[in-house]
């Protein structure tokens, strides 16, 4: 699996970075004038437009090697959003994305940190931890950053996966945002996000979000389209690296993702 590659740091993307998402809507009129509009899915172009600077010399040639392995706009790849949330149904957790261990019960409407209604209360019905995870195709080696908030009734453990292994973090009657950052030896193609309830618990969860990064940023709401992109593509046939200092390089890129006609 071809993935566009994080820095040495950790970091996939340096500031300002921007993204542009490009659509249409399709416009038929009817005899008589009424107007019947369309969104064209398939129509949208999603542009990330990033600009490096102080690049070590791996970092730069790990970056004119893997705009070389794809021939420039040929090659297709995994692009993982830096300035998006990467699960999907970040506040659906009853979705089928989500894998859910069968004695762990789900109530959407909870109250929020962020004064609505969009927490979900998971319960622990069972004798044993019960889990709800999310599986990404991305590669487990990368560094990336799983946060939620989360509170309890009384003062309780809850614990942050991934892939299999859970990290324990201390709740309480209050909304407290919970954060697992690291990065992993494992060289399998996905990566697998969740949490562990403890037997008979309950907790109450909101904002779910994992990033390919390093530390957690504010929180981004998504639907069925997380920041996981397949088949995303380099916008030009030629990356300039610059040499800025002794050892230091910077590069500009435009990627894309989307109907590229």
């Amino acid at each position: 699996m071809a993935v566009f590659p994080q820095m040495g740091t950790g970091a996939s993307v340096q500031y300002p970075a921007r993204r542009r998402r490009n659509t249409r809507t399709i416009t038929n009129q009817a005899p008589d004038g009424t107007l019947i509009k369309l969104a064209d899915a398939q129509a949208a172009v999603t542009e990330w437009q990033l600009q490096y600077e102080g690049l070590t010399a791996e970092e730069a040639a790990t970056m004119r090697g893997f705009f070389a392995e794809m021939e420039g706009r040929l090659g297709s790849f995994t692009y993982l959003d830096p300035l998006w949330n990467l699960l999907a149904w970040s506040e659906q957790l009853d979705r089928s994305v989500w894998q859910r261990d069968p004695l762990l019960s789900v109530t959407a409407g909870v109250d929020d940190p962020l004064g609505t209604a969009r927490a979900w209360r998971l319960h622990n019905t069972g004798q044993a931890a019960q889990r709800i995870t999310q599986t990404l195709e991305a590669p487990a080696a990368f560094s990336y950053c799983l946060s939620l908030y989360a509170r309890s009734a009384a003062a309780a453990t809850v614990s942050l996966v991934r892939d299999g292994a859970g990290t324990g973090r201390e709740t309480g009657p209050d909304w407290r945002r919970l954060v697992l950052p690291g990065s992993s030896e494992s060289q399998a193609e996905t990566v697998t996000f969740g949490i562990e309830v403890a037997a008979g618990g309950t907790v109450e969860v909101f904002g779910l979000q994992v990033e390919a990064q390093i530390g957690a940023s504010g929180y981004k709401a998504t639907g069925s389209q997380g920041g996981v992109y397949q088949g995303a593509r380099f916008a030009d046939d030629v990356l300039t690296v610059t040499c800025t200092d002794v050892g230091r390089y910077g590069c500009g890129l435009r990627i894309m993702h989307g109907n590229h006609s």
